[in-house]
């Protein structure tokens, strides 16, 4: 009796050795498992199946009938190239397999077929080993199908070999890969991820605060009734949400949410919670990683999905305050990408923007773009407000076509007219209304060809960002419209915030002149704009607040940003100038309203930078008065509240007296402090901890400080 045969088919014709399992392990590795068989569909043929590959050489027969087996067969002892096959490719596979089938003539099994002329495939029909070439040969893949049984045993390793998704609701691929997580490792992350998740109680009181007092900080990226909804559904009948049944990507919205929501809201709110303050920290900070661990769970980099990009975006809520500015950048930009990829930057005008009446399935539709439309409206309005900062913006707007989120009521649906009653949207496109002029800015700067051309844009840019804050602000947002007791809370609050807003940005297009507004009187202006918008925003965010209003990273950056400026000019006074005591009291303000937020990364360390300047300024003094010695010791200010609020001066106002530095000159001179002598240890540090949307340009900075050497140097 013969010897059974052991070498599968695939490795005897390419003449390469076999390991004589099934499938082999040379199959696996080319991707070609569900191929691997020790039998022959038609029978062994000794004339085809061991002729030798050998050199071809044109001719007539040659090109007629194409079977020669080196047509097909790669040199002997070569493998063949391992390429990654989409679904795609296996689609177009089988339909090539059934076309082979059908147009097969006969077998080859005697000398007379082999000298036959064969009618040539047609071109695009193109299978795994011919591929690029026009022709089929003898041996076709279906011809090492041995049947359908054989097929079915090893299918699950062939959906392993090709990398198939296997099925919406599974979490990982088959390879187990996927995020950079083992097995394992997947695992264990998701039984940790499992075991931060709170009560649903907890879950539901966090998920309708953030609707309904944080979802218009972000524009209403999200449908908040849909969002709660979905969250309850997750739950079921259970008291206990399962995360290995649930999307991964919507786990980290969820997450994301519940990260901003205990970081910021009000200490009183999340006690009734059951989350004393002392907890709330390190609460978003394990919440904040599960966000991330969730996204790369679920494979976000590849799988791109909107749920994704709002986690991004709403941990612009909450990573700023933990201290996590640069990743979060580095996430900013990975969501602009999936936007992208989601052609959420295509959502051009539709023609059901404008009709009533819609049908179900038109309103979810007019839903799903207006959702694409708020997300795209608030990565761009992000990156181009970060463009004072970086000193450039990546989103150009000749690159996109979404237009604007439009206004409707997210119950609805239906378009909300005049602005009332308010809606996130509001917010979203005023945001972006702004931080498009700053790009405008920022591009005429880039163009101007000398300093005095800079300088005429900056008070063009000025005028224009007045002029937001008087003519052209949304109905509900404006200081002139009575507040409607309908409305929701966070009218009063966007108000005072948008204010606060456009006083900093005043700050940021004058900053590139304000160290030269400290030494020439052509630049008084700046100085004097600076001044006055730093005073309005510490004003505006030092009011007493509602009990349930959330806290800000912005607002604590705003006053940062104010305290700074105030800080630096007193250095470029003499002592007895009356401006002196004023602001230093506005700084002092400003440190005492950062205080109340011991949970926020931006509000510690600005009371740092802020109180290290302070004694600096204190220092120096001490230093230049005559018969007196220096003393290291520095007492703060009394808190000194002005008695009246600080009012938009006119532009025609007369302008600030520039410092007598020739009286205010110290005997041995001045020059910036060492480590040793004063707090100054890592305020490069310190600067870099404040988010690119603070505004503050780190070398214009330092370069205002390294002034502070030559103003009072001899």
């Amino acid at each position: 009796m013969p010897k059974a045969r052991s070498t599968c088919t695939r490795c005897s014709q390419r003449r390469q050795k076999c390991n004589r399992e099934t499938p082999c392990s040379r199959c696996v590795k080319n991707n070609e498992a569900h191929l691997c068989t020790t039998e022959w569909r038609h029978g062994y043929d000794p004339s085809v199946h061991r002729k030798y590959p050998r050199k071809s050489t044109p001719s007539v027969s040659g090109s007629a009938t194409g079977n020669n087996e080196s047509d097909m067969l790669d040199p002997v002892g070569q493998d063949l190239p391992i390429n990654p096959i989409n679904d795609q490719g296996v689609a177009a596979h089988n339909r090539l397999q059934s076309t082979v089938d059908r147009t097969r003539l006969h077998p080859h099994s005697t000398s007379s077929n082999q000298s036959q002329d064969v009618t040539p495939a047609p071109a695009e029909n193109i299978d795994f080993i011919t591929f690029g070439r026009s022709e089929f040969t003898d041996i076709s893949i279906a011809s090492l199908l041995t049947s359908k049984g054989s097929y079915v045993r090893h299918k699950a390793l062939m959906e392993q070999a090709l990398g198939q998704d296997q099925g919406p609701g599974k979490q990982a691929d088959v390879d187990g890969l996927v995020g950079g997580f083992s097995p394992a490792a997947r695992a264990v992350e998701a039984y940790h991820i499992q075991s931060l998740v709170p009560a649903k109680e907890q879950v539901l009181q966090m998920v309708k605060y953030h609707e309904d007092y944080m979802l218009y900080w972000t524009g209403g990226i999200y449908h908040g009734p849909n969002f709660y909804k979905s969250v309850l559904a997750a739950y079921g009948q259970s008291n206990t949400m399962n995360l290995s049944s649930l999307d991964w990507r919507w786990t980290a919205l969820l997450f994301s949410i519940m990260t901003s929501t205990i970081i910021a809201c009000p200490d009183r709110i999340s006690a009734t919670w059951g989350y004393p303050s002392h907890e709330k920290l390190r609460l978003a900070k394990q919440w904040g990683n599960a966000t991330i661990a969730c996204l790369n769970l679920g494979d976000y980099a590849s799988k791109h999905h909107i749920y994704s990009v709002q986690a991004i975006i709403n941990m612009h809520c909450s990573e700023h305050l933990i201290g996590a500015t640069k990743e979060w950048a580095v996430y900013q930009s990975g969501a602009v990408t999936i936007a992208r990829g989601l052609n959420l930057h295509r959502l051009g005008p539709h023609p059901d923007d404008n009709k009533r009446n819609l049908t179900p399935e038109q309103k979810e539709s007019l839903l799903q773009r207006e959702m694409g439309r708020r997300i795209w409206c608030s990565l761009v309005s992000q990156d181009w407000i970060c463009s004072t900062s970086q000193g450039y913006y990546t989103i150009q707007q000749k690159h996109f076509t979404s237009t604007n989120p439009r206004h409707y009521n997210d119950d609805t649906m239906e378009p909300i007219l005049n602005g009332d009653p308010p809606v996130p949207t509001h917010v979203n496109v005023m945001l972006n209304e702004v931080s498009r002029v700053i790009i405008q800015h920022q591009d005429d700067m880039l163009a101007a060809p000398d300093q005095a051309s800079r300088y005429r844009v900056v008070l063009e840019y000025d005028g224009k960002l007045r002029a937001l804050l008087t003519g052209q602000t949304p109905y509900s947002i404006s200081r002139r419209t009575p507040i409607k007791p309908t409305w929701p809370k966070w009218v009063a609050w966007a108000r005072r915030l948008h204010r606060a807003s456009i006083s900093h940005k005043l700050i940021m297009v004058h900053q590139a002149f304000l160290n030269p507004s400290f030494k020439s009187p052509q630049y008084t202006y700046s100085r004097w704009a600076c001044a006055t918008a730093a005073k309005q925003v510490i004003e505006e965010m030092t009011v007493e607040r509602d009990p349930e209003e959330p806290q800000w990273w912005v607002e604590h950056a705003f006053v940062v940003t104010a305290g700074i400026c105030l800080a630096l000019d007193v250095f470029h006074r003499p002592d007895t100038d009356s401006e002196v005591g004023d602001y230093l009291s506005w700084v002092e303000r400003a440190s005492k309203s950062l205080e109340q937020w011991p949970n926020s990364s931006v509000a510690v360390h600005g009371i740092r930078l802020l109180t290290s300047l302070v004694q600096e300024y204190h220092k120096k003094t001490e230093a230049s008065r005559p018969h007196r010695p220096a003393s290291n010791s520095y007492q703060p200010l009394p808190h000194v509240v002005p008695s009246a609020p600080v009012q938009p001066v006119a532009t025609e106002s007369a302008q600030m007296p520039t410092p007598d530095t020739e009286g205010s000159l110290p005997t041995d001179g001045w020059a910036i402090p060492s480590v040793t002598d004063i707090d100054m240890e890592g305020f490069e540090d310190l600067m870099d901890t404040l988010p690119l949307e603070a505004g503050i340009d780190n070398n214009l900075f330092f370069e205002s400080m390294q002034s502070l050497t030559n103003t009072y140097a001899l």
